[in-house]
């Protein structure tokens, strides 16, 4: 049985060292061990460090209360067993390490990963391991002693750092956003990803503001960053930056701020968009939604003018009403088309065209011949409004109201003018009205007035014309 007086202390495995029937193994009785043994039994029973002692060929084990812990439910059954079978799921790798440290040779493993039975089944498990042989009296390798630091916890929370900075590096990749960090006060970027437009930074940088900011924001983004950094609150903010190719454009910046365990600030994580193109299509619908007021504006004084000159010329109101609805559909007919081309001018032709259609019963009989011009809008509805008169006259009086009339569209850019015909043959025979109505009015003066150029109808007597002569320069856009 044991020695009262050895070991000396040693905790929970010097008692149970003491108590133990040491004869059972191939060990022997505990007051016939040699000093060799009892020396490295009492240093590692002291050791706040997990410590196994595997002795003679059967690595009989002897450990300290750390190491207890580390064996868990197999202590106390582990002590003084062997270690082959104590440990049996790792058998060969225990076989390995008795041959090695029995031959005088040391091993060391980090992060080893062993398969151990615990709660029922096989469960992965890392530890940091130092085999050294031990040397009896006569100074032959007689035992093994194992140093073991479980290292699961850590490596399982590298491997999730790892996986976790893997999806960081997949979305940084991934997005078009500039990722970035700062230090504490700001006052250098530790490191930018600048996603798809702004210069890349690898290592740290003191004058990043001069680098990628626009000089007029440099002193707003400052006082931003100082209210941050005073309140701890994220950062958010929309400011000019140089892009990588040299252009300036606008990025809608975020951060947030770091601290570690203590509640200290260690560094700020942000995020920043490139807002360029939305910057400026918010500026563009600006000025749409300008141009539209203007527009509006000017459509419904000529609505107004129209409708004044339509009900105070007509003697019938059922004739006006219909004249009105008539310039009103011809008005609508031509915003459709400049609607279709967003504003921005139309074809002369397809406005000539748009404009006579309606009041065609056989289209052979209306010739347009011209190259193609782009019109700015102002000159797009003038023309409309024009094309309509005259079209509705041609109906009622001219080429058109008979079988056998036609009219021919003709114009041109001549140097920097530009020449439009309206030319009505075969219809019956023209006269010099007594009175012009609105409609002559609108055409002579209005259309004059829109193209800030002349325009002239003519009553000869195999037909109405009407020239119009502009500044080509004033009606066309590229």
């Amino acid at each position: 049985m044991g020695d009262a007086g050895y070991p000396i202390g040693g905790g929970q495995l010097g008692q149970m060292i003491r108590a133990f029937d040491w004869s059972r193994t191939a060990i022997g009785p505990l007051d016939q061990w040699p000093q060799s043994l009892k020396s490295v039994t009492q240093m590692l029973l002291l050791s706040p460090v997990p410590i196994v002692l595997l002795w003679g060929e059967d690595g009989v084990m002897i450990y300290n209360d750390a190491y207890s812990e580390f064996a868990g439910s197999r202590h106390p059954a582990l002590l003084g067993s062997k270690v082959r079978e104590g440990w049996s799921e790792i058998s060969d790798f225990n076989d390995h390490v008795m041959r090695v440290g029995l031959s005088g040779q040391t091993l060391a493993y980090r992060d080893q990963e062993l398969a151990l039975q615990r709660r029922g089944k096989l469960e992965p498990v890392w530890m940091d391991l130092d085999y050294s042989p031990l040397l009896d009296e006569s100074g032959t390798p007689a035992g093994v002693i194992a140093i073991v630091v479980e290292t699961t916890q850590k490596v399982i929370a590298q491997r999730l750092l790892r996986a976790s900075e893997g999806r960081l590096r997949a979305f940084v990749e991934a997005t078009s956003d500039a990722i970035y960090r700062m230090n504490p006060d700001w006052t250098e970027l530790l490191h930018l990803d600048g996603g798809t437009f702004l210069a890349h930074a690898d290592r740290a940088m003191a004058k990043w503001m001069e680098v990628y900011l626009h000089p007029e924001d440099i002193g707003p983004v400052q006082a931003a960053i100082d209210h941050a950094v005073a309140t701890r609150t994220p950062l958010e903010l929309e400011h000019r930056v140089r892009r990588a190719d040299g252009s300036i454009g606008w990025v809608a910046s975020r951060a947030v701020p770091l601290t570690d365990e203590t509640g200290n600030l260690i560094e700020w994580f942000g995020a920043a968009s490139d807002i360029t193109a939305a910057r400026r299509t918010n500026e563009h619908l600006r000025l749409v939604i300008n141009e539209l007021n203007h527009r509006v504006k000017n459509m419904l004084a000529m609505v107004q003018a129209i409708a004044m000159r339509t009900f105070r010329a007509a003697p019938d109101l059922a004739v006006a009403q219909e004249q009105f609805a008539a310039r009103l559909v011809a008005l609508a007919q031509a915003n459709d088309l400049l609607t279709g081309e967003r504003w921005a001018g139309a074809s002369l032709r397809s406005a000539v065209e748009q404009a006579v259609r309606p009041h065609q019963h056989d289209p052979a009989r209306c010739t347009l011949l011209g190259e193609d011009l782009r019109v700015s809008p102002k000159t797009a509805l003038a023309l409309a409004l024009a094309m309509h008169e005259l079209s509705t006259n041609a109906v009622k009086y001219g080429a058109w109201s008979n079988e056998s009339g036609r009219v021919e569209v003709a114009w041109s850019a001549e140097g920097e003018r530009l020449l439009l015909e309206w030319c009505e043959q075969g219809g019956p025979p023209v006269t010099v009205p007594a009175r012009r109505g609105f409609g002559s009015r609108l055409i002579e003066r209005g259309l004059a007035g829109e193209l800030g150029g002349k325009v002239t109808l003519y009553f000869d007597q195999v037909g109405l014309r009407c020239t119009i002569e502009a500044p080509l320069a004033a009606v066309t856009v590229e």
